[in-house]
């Protein structure tokens, strides 16, 4: 499970990116990404669950 926010203006030049709000199991990140389109947030989610490295970016 994952929760992403679409970026507004009050976030300077993130504006428009999807953040990973919270991520849990396979999806958490010490380091939330920001992701350029919600397709990409969506291939990465899938990538991470695909993974069985909690470690993989």
């Amino acid at each position: 499970m994952a929760i992403l926010v679409h970026l507004c203006e009050q976030h300077g030049s993130d504006a428009g990116r999807w953040f990973l709000e919270a991520g849990f199991g396979r999806v958490d990140h010490p380091n939330p990404p920001t992701f350029a389109s919600l397709g990409a947030a969506q291939d990465w989610i899938t990538r991470r669950l695909a993974t069985t490295d909690d470690t993989t970016s």
